[in-house]
């Protein structure tokens, strides 16, 4: 099955919090969290790591080998944890959003819904090129639809922006890139964000859990 978890990072942590929140990470996790600027973006990779954490804690199978300590990088930067379960994080906006596995892999995207001129991304998304310079709530729907399948895909493959989305192909809840197929599940997070997971295993169905912080 697959599992989301969702948290909201749109309210500001005092430093106090932030603080205890960072002291239970491993350093090197806390030292990639303190290299951003923003505080936005500071707040949305450590709910990322809270909301990984707070899973892997809950697990019991095979719990000794799914900690933060264990996590590892592709070459590609993917994050894994060697011999647990798969998992994914994105954010966009006030939203955190985690994906996890048992079997196979995953990747997920999310992303807050704002006026973009869909033109400019026809070449990557030939999907969504008729729709032009319309900028409707429908024309952005579709577009980010489009947009968040192909990411999922990507980050699920391990690729992430290495290869250009045009040769991801999208046929209604199926995408095939590289030779492989992709299964994907649309994740509804609200109406203002668009999400969408990809897995390289059909998952029989889908459990949604929001976690507060």
């Amino acid at each position: 099955m697959l599992q989301v978890y969702l948290a909201s990072s749109e309210i500001r942590l005092s430093e106090e919090m932030e603080r205890e929140y960072l002291s239970g990470m491993p350093e090197s996790i806390r030292t990639a969290i303190r290299r951003y600027r923003r505080w936005e973006d500071r707040q949305a990779t450590l709910f990322g790591k809270l909301l990984l954490q707070h899973v892997l804690s809950h697990r019991t199978v095979n719990q000794e080998s799914l900690c933060l300590e264990r996590i590892e990088y592709s070459k590609t930067g993917k994050p894994f944890i060697s011999g647990g379960a798969a998992f994914n994080i994105s954010h966009s906006g006030g939203l955190v959003a985690l994906a996890l596995v048992d079997a196979g892999t995953v990747g997920i995207d999310v992303e807050k819904i704002r006026p973009i001129q869909i033109e400019d991304f026809s070449c990557y998304l030939p999907e969504v090129s008729e729709l032009g310079a319309c900028d409707t709530s429908d024309s952005r729907n579709r577009f980010y639809a489009c947009w968040t399948q192909k990411e999922a895909v990507l980050k699920a493959e391990g690729s992430g922006l290495l290869a250009p989305l045009d040769e991801v192909h999208l046929q209604s809840d199926k995408a095939f890139f590289r030779e492989q197929v992709w299964h994907l599940q649309t994740i509804d997070c609200g109406a203002a964000y668009s999400c969408h997971a990809s897995t390289s295993v059909l998952q029989v169905g889908c459990r949604i859990e929001v976690i507060n912080f």
